[in-house]
C-alpha cells in the first residue's frame, strides 16, 4: 500500500445541522440540487446519527463512543472499530485544527448506498494536507490512516466552513472478509 489519496473538494449535499447539541437519528432531509456532481452517481444519504461537540480532547472519546453505538443500532457492528478509529482521526484533526478552541463540531454518520459515511463538520475552512509519515513520530498518521482505512475520503467546502468524510463499505455484511 501506497498510502496515496486523493481529496475531493465538491459542495456538500446535507442540509446543515441543528445547533442544539443534541443527537438525532433518523432521515436526513437533503435537498440536492440539480447542479451537484455527487447527485449523478451517488445514492442519497441516510442520517443515522448526528452529535455537536466542542472542538476540545475531550470530545474524542465521546465521538468514538457515539460512533460504536451508532454502528452497533445501525447493524454493522461488523465494522464497528474501523468507523472508531476513522471517528478519532477526524475529530482530533478538527479539535487540533480548529480555528477556536471549543468552537462547534458536528459528527454524522450516514448510510449511503452500501457505505457508512463518517463526516466531521468545523468552522474552519483550512482543508487537511497529505504530508511525509513518519512511523516513529507521535502524531502525523491520522490522513494516513484515512486514507488506508477507507474506501474513499475527502473534503467538502460548507457556507460555514468545511466538511471532512469518509466512507467504508458497510452494507451488507462481508461474510468472507479478505475473500
Amino acid at each position: 500500500m501506497s498510502g496515496d489519496h486523493h481529496t475531493i473538494e465538491l459542495p456538500s449535499t446535507l442540509a446543515p445541522a441543528p445547533s442544539n447539541g443534541t443527537p438525532t437519528h433518523g432521515p436526513a432531509t437533503n435537498g440536492t440540487a440539480a447542479h451537484d456532481l455527487r447527485a449523478l452517481d451517488e445514492p442519497t444519504a441516510s442520517l443515522l446519527g448526528e452529535l455537536t461537540l466542542p472542538a476540545e480532547r475531550e470530545s474524542v472519546p465521546h465521538a468514538r463512543r457515539f460512533s460504536r453505538s451508532v454502528s452497533t443500532v445501525s447493524g454493522v457492528g461488523h465494522i464497528a472499530d474501523d468507523a472508531e478509529v476513522l471517528v478519532s482521526e477526524l475529530v482530533t484533526n478538527a479539535v487540533r485544527h480548529a480555528p477556536v478552541p471549543g468552537s462547534a463540531l458536528i459528527l454524522k454518520l450516514l448510510r449511503t448506498g452500501t457505505r457508512l459515511r463518517i463526516e466531521v463538520h468545523d468552522e474552519s475552512a483550512a482543508v487537511p494536507r497529505p504530508r511525509p509519515v513518519d512511523l516513529m513520530e507521535e502524531t502525523g498518521r491520522g490522513w494516513f490512516l484515512v486514507a488506508v482505512l477507507a474506501e474513499r475520503h475527502g473534503t467538502d467546502h460548507t457556507p460555514s466552513g468545511k466538511s471532512v468524510w469518509c466512507e467504508v463499505r458497510a452494507w451488507p455484511r462481508d461474510e468472507h472478509p479478505g475473500h
